[in-house]
């Protein structure tokens, strides 16, 4: 069964819709990556997984292809949105040009600030080319793989997505799936050829600072690439668990975080790792650098955590649910993702 990115996130019922007014309909046969998401006035109570701002507006992204905008983090418009399936990131690189992933390998594209989105690729275009591909080295077991990818369908997620440039964007997804494109969208490469991923792990992150650009994933694995992408070399780290965030902190040490909470950091672009004690064994799944460069984390029990020199902390504040994501708008406050929406925490809201 295809593990989501999240292990919080509820299953989506695929018989039927059910719509802001209570009423169950029957689901259509038209595809999910080609089924515009329903209207709801639900969005902003719903599982909501990234967020990013914009002109200083907010943009957040979630379940069957929601899309909101806000201007405060409490009040929430939906968008129109091009596909139903769950959405798992958004980037803006400036005022304009923006992407969002999401599952069945969907990647969404604005060039006008988020207000209108345009389905640029899908995971059925994605199979295909890279079916097309193999068939062109004629490696007979690249062809048979790739003709797998072919045969089971787009039901593979993108997880994480790195935007470089307006034009320039990195996705990583399950089974070790990484792409870039370089000229909007036009044409993609893939990356898998240049990771060394045997096992085909989960790619959840990936996050770059000036020319290293690291990814990380389940089973431990962490690749590192201190040419922009170029080459990678495989980081052997001390826990065989999921890594669910990562980040390169402001001292250029390296963090990682996941499963059960386990917390690393490396002085030595993961030569060596230190264990960050951690009282709370909930998985971490998202973190965020404060403008401060205070580092905030967040889990599955619903809790902040701040990272302190060895240790992290937990923040004083109102009981969450589940949390998904944290993020620092533009005025400087907080606001949560859960799987019950976007939560926002005014300033001096933590202790």
């Amino acid at each position: 069964m295809m593990r989501c990115k999240f292990p919080v996130l509820i299953p989506l019922i695929a018989s039927a819709l059910l719509s802001a007014s209570g009423t169950l309909y029957a689901a259509t046969t038209v595809d999910a990556l080609d089924r515009p998401a329903v209207s709801t006035q639900l969005g902003a109570r719903s599982v909501l997984l990234d967020v990013v701002a914009s002109k200083n507006q907010l943009y957040a992204v979630g379940e069957r292809g929601l899309i909101l905008k806000s201007s405060d983090g409490v009040k929430w418009e939906q968008l129109p949105s091009p596909v139903s399936v769950t959405l798992t990131g958004i980037s803006f690189h400036d005022a304009q040009h923006g992407y969002a992933i999401g599952h069945g390998g969907a990647i969404l594209k604005t060039i006008n600030g988020g207000q209108t989105w345009q389905k640029i690729w899908d995971g059925r275009v994605l199979a295909n080319q890279l079916l097309a591909e193999a068939k062109l080295w004629g490696d007979e077991e690249t062809i048979r793989n790739r003709q797998y990818l072919v045969d089971d369908g787009p039901d593979k997620p993108f997880l994480d997505l790195l935007q470089l440039s307006a034009d320039h964007l990195v996705v990583v997804g399950a089974y070790g799936l990484a792409f870039e494109t370089k000229d909007g969208g036009e044409t993609w490469q893939p990356w898998m050829d240049r990771i060394e991923n045997f096992f085909e792990a989960h790619l959840y992150v990936i996050k770059s600072q000036a020319e290293r650009i690291l990814i990380a994933g389940e089973m431990g694995f962490v690749a590192l690439s201190e040419d922009s992408g170029k080459t990678f070399r495989s980081i052997e780290t001390p826990y065989e668990g999921s890594f669910f965030t990562a980040e390169f902190l402001p001292d250029g040490r390296i963090l990682l975080s996941g499963l059960r909470g386990n917390t690393f950091i490396s002085n030595d672009d993961g030569d060596t790792w230190e264990q960050v004690f951690n009282p709370i064994q909930a998985s971490i799944v998202a973190s965020t650098i404060l403008k401060d460069g205070h580092v905030l984390l967040v889990n599955q029990a619903g809790l902040i955590l701040t990272l302190t020199d060895k240790a992290l902390v937990t923040s004083k504040h109102n009981g969450f649910p589940p949390l998904t994501n944290i993020y620092q708008t533009p005025k400087g406050d907080l606001l949560t993702l859960s799987i019950h929406g976007a939560i926002p925490i005014p300033k001096g809201g933590l202790q």
